[in-house]
């Protein structure tokens, strides 16, 4: 009788802390783990990404489309982050990033870029005797720093962070969008480079907001995309 006592205390035991595990939130001072947590009080803190879509339906149909390079660099530089283009779609920031190991925490689910590659198929390690990369692409999934398919996988305290980032330095963007997709990532590189070549990109919005809504989709993401 005593064990048995001895063992539903443990289990009790247990449970409380795993409750208390529950209520815990992310470290909002991290800087290198975009995951960590932190025992603390939870704090009000304005989502700054997708905050329209958190509870109604959005629509990524835009007027004007603009290439940002300086709010790209200023994200490039942020831990985790390898590469960032930035598209202004009205005053809505879409972003497209490649994700690095200097920061931990940025991501869930599978592993989608093949890092094994050797010197020969250096871009395509299932045929190894074709090192052949389309130059007009900026990641194609081999040898490559890291994407992920959903929007959702990027952690929330990482898209917070990138989406602080550019609202600090862009006060009247509206909403902000982030994906790590690796046809979002090609797609945005394809419009930088019109953009670099001093192209226009008004007559791509058709194509772009028709990506946008595929990627990040128009109905409400809670409780889809956690913060806790």
């Amino acid at each position: 009788m005593q064990n048995l006592r001895l063992g539903l205390t443990f289990i009790c035991i247990s449970s409380l802390l795993g409750l208390c595990g529950c209520f815990s939130i992310y470290d909002k001072n991290s800087a290198s783990n975009y995951g960590s947590r932190t025992g603390n009080a939870p704090q009000d803190t304005t989502r700054a990404y997708q905050t329209e879509q958190q509870n109604s339906i959005v629509s990524h149909r835009h007027s004007t489309l603009q290439f940002n390079q300086a709010l790209g660099e200023k994200v490039a530089a942020m831990n985790g982050v390898n590469s960032c283009i930035v598209m202004m779609a009205d005053k809505t920031a879409y972003v497209a990033i490649l994700i690095d190991n200097t920061a931990s925490g940025t991501k869930s689910g599978p592993l989608e870029t093949n890092n094994a590659g050797t010197v020969r198929g250096l871009y395509n390690p299932s045929t190894p005797f074709n090192d052949y990369m389309d130059p007009n692409l900026l990641t194609n999934g081999s040898n490559n720093y890291e994407t992920v398919q959903y929007h959702d996988q990027i952690t929330h305290l990482f898209k917070q962070k990138i989406a602080e980032k550019i609202r600090s330095l862009q006060p009247n963007v509206s909403d902000v969008y982030i994906s790590a997709n690796r046809d979002y990532v090609n797609e945005l590189n394809r419009l930088a480079q019109e953009a670099w070549s001093g192209h226009d990109l008004t007559p791509y919005l058709p194509e772009f907001d028709a990506i946008s809504e595929r990627i990040f989709g128009t109905l409400p993401t809670i409780p889809t995309q956690s913060e806790q």
